[in-house]
């Protein structure tokens, strides 16, 4: 304890000698080399500099007036885009219009083709006498319904698939204003000794 107060009292009295007393500086000067300069250290009494206040209301509208930019140049693209979407549509459902049509005449002539065996082999029935006239209808009628078959299947694959739809657009999602954040009034904190 002795020695803390002593040491206390003697800076004490050397800082008060160097204020009051006209005490030239070059006495207490040391030799400025590079070697023997010690390195500065942080005094506890020095403050940090302190960081400068953020306002999160203005944080907050900064980001909002950024998006609101963006959405603005995204809208502008999707009208543009929208023009030729719509073409592209029309253009879908004329191509559809075509194809459907294209495959109706396809289906008709199958069911036709049906219809017109189902006739012959009940026609051919009527005229059959005997077991094996009524085999050889029965056995035309399923030669002609897999001909029908095999006449569908080679024309729906003639057609192709059906014209692919253009890929939607998707609309820009508008930014939403922020809310104002009220400050807090809380009670400053103390610094730490």
């Amino acid at each position: 304890m002795f020695k803390i107060t002593s040491k206390a009292l003697l800076a004490t009295a050397v800082s008060t000698a160097l204020v009051l007393g006209g005490v030239s500086t070059s006495a207490f000067a040391v030799d400025a080399t590079p070697s023997s300069t010690p390195a500065p250290t942080a005094s506890p009494t020095a403050k940090a500099p302190k960081a400068p206040k953020v306002n999160p209301n203005k944080v907050a509208m900064d980001a909002y007036r950024v998006a609101k930019d963006a959405f603005k140049v995204a809208h502008d693209k999707f009208k543009a885009d929208k023009g030729t979407f719509d073409v592209a549509m029309d253009a879908h459902k004329v191509a559809m219009t075509t194809y459907n049509a294209a495959k109706k005449v396809i289906t008709d002539t199958f069911k036709a083709a049906v219809a017109a065996a189902n006739t012959a082999h009940t026609a051919a029935l009527a005229a059959a006498t005997t077991d094996e006239a009524k085999i050889a209808a029965g056995d035309a009628r399923k030669a002609s319904i897999q001909a029908a078959n095999s006449a569908y299947a080679a024309a729906k694959l003639a057609l192709g698939a059906a014209p692919a739809k253009p890929a939607a657009l998707t609309k820009p999602v508008k930014p939403t204003k922020p809310e104002r954040i009220e400050p807090t009034h809380a009670p400053k904190a103390t610094p730490a000794p």
